[in-house]
């Protein structure tokens, strides 16, 4: 049981700092003539994902169409790499669950068998002891994995759209520096 509690704390500290994490993000809005003004002015004063790519952009951007949209969508998944891990750890997580609960049944009726060996089948009360360890950790871990299952898919939904997101706000970065270099 005290895998489980732990594995659960956890998981539901990641699940909890993921949402926070995207809540942050989404939060974050500019509209294109805020962009525009400021690249034509500082990048380094923006804060966020969006000042991030922006700034690495103009970093890394040598004005060559190819070149430069390989480097922003490897931004992009760079900023997105730390979200994406969290998700994956909370669906590992969840996963294991069950199989800690599967150990601690094996252990309860383990403890069964041995009550058996002992005193055979007549003590009720010691065997109903083994099944309830039994049955009481399976049940738990069913309890940790379904909701950090449920939390794991729903954040990685999440941060693909989020990233979809971020994809179309860099590409629209793009164009408007093609547009003010160009012309």
């Amino acid at each position: 049981m005290v895998p489980l509690a732990g594995l659960s704390f956890w998981m539901w500290f990641l699940i909890i700092r993921e949402l926070v994490d995207l809540y942050s993000f989404r939060k974050e809005v500019i509209v294109p003539p805020e962009i525009v003004k400021n690249y034509a002015g500082d990048v380094h004063s923006m804060r966020g994902w969006k000042g991030r790519l922006m700034e690495e952009f103009l970093n890394g951007c040598v004005f060559e169409p190819e070149t430069d949209k390989k480097l922003l969508l490897t931004i992009v998944r760079k900023q997105l790499n730390p979200l994406e891990k969290g998700a994956s750890t909370i669906l590992i997580l969840a996963s294991v669950a069950p199989l800690l609960g599967l150990l601690g049944t094996v252990t309860g009726m383990i403890t069964t068998f041995d009550v058996i060996s002992i005193f055979g089948t007549g003590n009720a009360r010691a065997l109903a002891a083994g099944i309830s360890e039994a049955l009481i950790t399976t049940q738990t871990g069913l309890i940790v994995a379904i909701p950090g299952l449920f939390m794991g898919n729903f954040l990685r939904r999440e941060i693909e759209r989020f990233g979809d997101r971020m994809e179309r706000f860099g590409l629209s970065f793009y164009r408007m520096i093609e547009i003010t270099s160009s012309g």
